[in-house]
């Protein structure tokens, strides 16, 4: 009878979705330890994606496993079938961890008058060999902060305007990257006094407080820029000397 085979399924699900589960803690702690470091993994769409990618993988591979694990198989034929089963839902939670990597944020951009996360997606692999010396790769271990500089060139200009109206923006073209502390000047410059940010947003008073503590800083010598990502946009917190970010919040800094 098949309610007689219902504690063998059970077993075999629960063995099944334990594994399940220790392969998705294990890949849990990559993507947001090293590929999405905190708040990455919540500005840059990270905890979303792999909510939806673990929670099917780690749903359908023993909701299989109970259908198949028929006692009365034939042992070669269960083993066929459980095989088929990991086999399919490892490849498919790969192609998922892969559809991350490409997406981890892996520049944070200082551009004119903000900073933008910038993915490896964003970034055209044959123009990243055009970047500057050291440049040239892309980081596995959190976003990098550099800066993109506006071409003075007329050709580059037109180039780079070209490139903008094709959605890849200043902080996407690898041609117009530099080390961040040769720029880091001009950001403290644009960058606004965080009393004009609590003036905004008196809410967030504990919250860079707290942030300046942590940076060792007076909260009134804190500067903020605005902050972008495809998915949100919010401030980040620099402070001197060197036009250091030291915190981000989670509001609209353009106002």
């Amino acid at each position: 009878m098949a309610s007689d085979f219902l504690p063998i399924r059970i077993k075999a699900a629960g063995l099944h979705l334990l594994a399940s589960c220790l392969v998705a803690a294990l890949s849990a702690a990559l993507v947001f330890l090293v590929w999405y470091p905190s708040p990455y993994a919540t500005m840059a769409g990270g905890s979303g994606l792999f909510l939806l990618i673990v929670s099917i993988d780690v749903i359908l591979g023993p909701a299989l496993t109970a259908v198949v694990a028929n006692p009365n198989k034939k042992r070669s034929e269960l083993a066929r079938d459980l095989a088929v089963i990991v086999t399919v839902q490892l490849a498919a939670f790969g192609y998922g961890l892969y559809t991350m990597a490409l997406a981890r944020p892996a520049l944070l951009t200082f551009e004119v008058d903000r900073l933008r996360v910038v993915t490896a997606v964003d970034v055209d692999p044959v123009l990243l060999k055009e970047a500057p010396p050291g440049l040239q790769s892309l980081s596995w271990t959190g976003p990098r902060l550099i800066a993109a500089v506006k071409p003075t060139d007329p050709d580059e200009q037109m180039r780079s305007i070209e490139l903008g109206l094709a959605g890849i923006d200043l902080a996407m073209q690898p041609r117009q990257w530099r080390d961040y502390a040769a720029r880091a000047d001009e950001a403290w410059r644009v960058a606004r006094p965080v009393s004009v940010l609590l003036s905004q947003y008196p809410q967030l008073a504990a919250d860079v407080a707290r942030i300046a503590r942590s940076a060792g800083q007076p909260t009134e010598s804190l500067r903020f820029l605005p902050l972008m990502s495809r998915q949100a946009s919010w401030v980040s917190l620099i402070a001197a000397p060197g036009a250091r970010v030291v915190g981000h919040l989670p509001v609209e800094g353009f106002f």
